[in-house]
């Protein structure tokens, strides 16, 4: 009886507690298939539809120097929800995305969720995952336009 009569002292104390930090979530990115060591990879993470590919809107980024076929990334401090990566590999290093005749890209690109993308570019909703705390992990490959 005195135990419950001490958690009943308690309870009333913490419903009245201020609530503790939102958690966070880290995303643990791997993008595979890599054409060649060298250069470096670029990842942008969008969490508005509206906002996707517009590198100036972006959630997080970050960067990779390539070493082998494949690169690992982590974007910590995020909050749990859905979120669009779009990621490139600047084989020569000028610091943006090459395209050539048309806006054919001379580098290469990818996804979350690898979706298509002929006939056009895709959309937030393709390339959306749920990430979730402590930690998502997600894979994805490079592609190559030439």
């Amino acid at each position: 009886m005195p135990v419950l009569l001490a958690l009943m002292a308690v309870l009333p104390t913490l419903a009245g507690a201020e609530p503790g930090p939102a958690p966070t979530a880290t995303l643990a990115l791997t993008i595979t298939d890599l054409a060649e060591s060298g250069g470096t990879v670029y990842v942008a993470v969008y969490d508005d539809p509206a906002a996707f590919l517009d590198a100036d809107a972006k959630r997080a980024g970050t960067k990779a120097t390539v070493r082998g076929d494949r690169v690992t990334v982590r974007i910590p401090d995020l909050a749990p929800g859905r979120y669009a990566v779009a990621a490139y590999h600047d084989q020569n290093d000028n610091g943006r995305f090459d395209t050539g005749l048309f806006g054919i890209p001379l580098e290469g690109f990818g996804f979350t969720r690898d979706p298509s993308v002929v006939p056009a570019r895709p959309t937030f909703a393709d390339a959306a995952v749920t990430v979730t705390a402590p930690e998502t992990r997600h894979t994805f490959r490079m592609r190559y336009a030439l």
